[in-house]
């Protein structure tokens, strides 16, 4: 019995980094490219301090690792399982929380294979050029929101638009879809991250 509890003790410390909205926020945001602490900090809101608190905890347990880039720390996931994870999370929480104030769902990507293979729609990639560049994902479209409305007159009428930015909790994608639609063009969104967006994808769309 000692080896079994061995494993739920490994596993609860592991679980135990997911307990924490900001480092939740942290692996949300390191899931799209690799980051300063400056950079992460402002784009959480959270002290410097209180990041690098959060960093050494992730990077403790093997979620990050990091390198230096002159004066900075730049911090890189170890792994985009745990992207994948992250992602389940989110699934998990609409699940059982689907009566609270979880937001309503976007569109699933598996749910519009068919139509993406037929050439009825194309999936829309609106980050800024350095995630989509870190994190590529192949057979998309990838326009940056702030050239959106100017790039949205070239785009055909008869297809349907399918855009991501990083994941459902992310503004961008629902800004992006106000474009097209105010362009005439048929839009929606996607909740899936860039991550789980690849792999399928690759599973799937290839």
């Amino acid at each position: 019995m000692k080896s079994t509890n061995n494993h739920f003790n490994i596993v609860s410390s592991v679980a135990s980094v997911f307990c924490s909205p900001t480092r939740l926020k942290i692996i949300y945001i390191l899931s799209q490219a690799p980051r300063s602490v400056d950079t992460i900090s402002k784009m959480t809101g959270e002290t410097i301090a209180n990041t690098s608190q959060h960093l050494q905890k992730l990077l403790h347990e093997g979620f990050v690792i990091v390198r230096k880039e002159k004066l900075s720390k730049i911090y890189k996931l170890k792994d985009e399982l745990i992207s994948l994870i992250l992602e389940d999370l989110f699934d998990l929480a609409e699940k059982i929380k689907e009566h609270t104030e979880i937001e309503s769902k976007p569109i699933s990507l598996l749910s519009i294979v068919e139509d993406i293979q037929n050439n009825k729609a194309i999936v829309l990639d609106i980050r800024d050029e350095y995630e989509t560049t870190q994190t590529p994902v192949l057979n998309t479209l990838s326009l940056p929101l702030e050239s959106l409305a100017e790039k949205a007159k070239t785009l055909k009428k008869n297809k349907t638009y399918y855009i991501f930015c990083r994941g459902r909790a992310c503004e961008l994608a629902s800004k992006g879809v106000n474009i097209l639609q105010s362009a005439g063009l048929k839009a929606f969104r996607l909740k899936e991250s860039p991550t789980s967006i690849r792999h399928i994808i690759n599973t799937y769309i290839q």
